[in-house]
């Protein structure tokens, strides 16, 4: 008996990644009529690269109610960005300039600038997934001559992070020192925003806690602990 030999076809989605860079993340600004700051995108592809930016304002930040509202009214732009939207030729850099407009802020406001690729059609006779990787850059603007104060508080027989300053600190790493040289981290870390606090980890007793902050500079602070 002969067989019959019945071709087969796979298809094959092969991923075809859309390539963008960005040269930060986190930015600055101050309330001031010259807050601005660049941001550089890049497209390392070798297809022409579309991109679209979004903005948005964060209310609560690091509270349980922090929302996150797309700001499309041009009565409620608060933070420009140009060029709102740009191509950029394979290998090419663009650079989008930030604009704080608030002023005489008394506690600072918090962005978030969303840097959106759109490609178009791949060529190819292979079927091929894209995949579009955004970027977000968390944007501060703060009053002028604001400041973080980070301060150690004790609820029962816990202890929190907290923070009455007008301005937010990052806190990179906390440890439990008991003497010189004896220090445990603890994995308690996040970024501490105006009026927000933080749980330390591992319920920690005697000796001090040593915490490093790290805001536009770094820092590190000890609390003395209860025994």
């Amino acid at each position: 008996m002969k067989k019959l030999l019945i071709p087969i076809l796979f298809l094959i989605a092969q991923p075809a990644l859309a390539s963008m860079s960005v040269d930060k993340i986190v930015l600055y600004l101050e309330d001031g009529p010259s807050a601005r700051d660049d941001v550089v995108v890049s497209n390392p592809d070798h297809e022409t690269l579309y991109v679209q930016t979004e903005i948005f304002r964060v209310d609560n930040p690091g509270r349980d109610n922090e929302s996150r509202v797309r700001v499309i009214n041009p009565d409620e732009f608060k933070l420009l960005v140009s060029p709102a939207k740009a191509v950029l030729a394979p290998g090419e850099r663009k650079r989008f300039r930030l604009m704080a407009l608030d002023r005489d802020l008394e506690e600072e406001k918090v962005y978030r600038v969303t840097f959106k690729p759109v490609v178009g059609d791949i060529q190819g006779e292979k079927t091929a997934l894209k995949i579009l990787v955004a970027y977000q850059a968390l944007v501060f603007v703060q009053p002028e001559g604001g400041a973080y104060n980070v301060d150690l508080i004790t609820e029962g027989n816990n202890y929190r992070l907290s923070n009455s300053g007008n301005i937010n600190v990052e806190i990179v790493e906390v440890r439990h020192c008991l003497a010189e040289g004896e220090c445990e981290k603890l994995e308690t870390s996040g970024r501490l925003y105006s009026g927000t606090s933080i749980e330390v980890a591992g319920n920690p007793s005697g000796g001090e806690l040593e915490v490093l902050l790290r805001g536009q500079q770094s820092e590190r602070v000890r609390f003395p602990l209860d025994s």
